[in-house]
C-alpha cells in the first residue's frame, strides 16, 4: 500500500454498504456489522409486524431479524441464493448493555470509506428511509443513508409504525 493510500485510508470512516435487494441500499458503521451468517435457520413469530416476523436463535439469545425489502417496499425479500442475515450491534445508550439484531441481506456487505466530504442531503424519493437514518452520503453518485439501529429497532420506531 502506498504511503498517500494509507493517508486516506486514515482520514476516513470505515462502513458496511447494505444490499436489501430491490436496489434499497443502506450503511451502518464498521463496528456495528457484528457477523454475517449464511447457513442458519430462522424462526417465524406469529402476530408480529410483517417486516420483522422471525427470529434467530444464536448463542442463547433470540435476536430479531428485520427484512428492509418488508418494511419499505411490503414486499418480502426474494432471496435468490442462501438466505444472508447480517448480526448488528447497537447501543440505545453509551450506558447501556450492548444489544443484537439481524437483518435480511439480499448481498453480503461491502466494506468501504467514507469521509465527510461525501456527505449530503437525503434525496426526495429516499424519504422513507428519514424515520431511521442519522445522515447520509454519496457513494459511486449515488445517496447511501446510515440506518441508526438503535431508533431501528426501538419500541418508539415500532409504535410509530402502529
Amino acid at each position: 500500500m502506498t504511503e498517500e493510500a494509507t493517508n486516506s485510508e486514515a482520514t476516513n470512516s470505515r462502513a458496511w454498504l447494505l444490499n436489501f435487494g430491490s436496489g434499497l441500499q443502506a450503511a451502518v458503521g464498521h463496528h456495528e456489522m457484528w457477523q454475517v451468517l449464511i447457513s442458519h435457520k430462522l424462526f417465524n413469530v406469529p402476530v408480529t409486524l410483517p417486516y420483522c416476523n422471525e427470529v434467530l436463535i444464536f448463542q442463547s439469545q433470540i435476536l430479531p431479524v428485520v427484512d428492509m425489502s418488508m418494511l419499505m417496499e411490503g414486499k418480502k425479500l426474494t432471496q435468490t441464493t442462501d438466505s444472508i442475515v447480517g448480526i448488528t450491534v447497537y447501543q440505545k445508550d453509551p450506558s447501556q448493555p450492548v444489544q443484537y439484531a439481524c437483518l435480511h441481506l439480499a448481498t453480503m456487505p461491502q466494506n468501504i470509506y467514507v469521509d465527510d466530504e461525501q456527505e449530503c442531503e437525503l434525496p426526495v424519493q429516499q424519504k422513507h428511509w428519514k424515520p431511521f437514518t442519522s445522515c447520509c452520503f454519496l457513494y459511486k453518485n449515488t445517496a447511501i443513508p446510515i440506518i441508526n439501529l438503535a431508533y431501528l429497532f426501538s419500541e418508539q420506531f415500532r409504535k410509530s409504525l402502529l
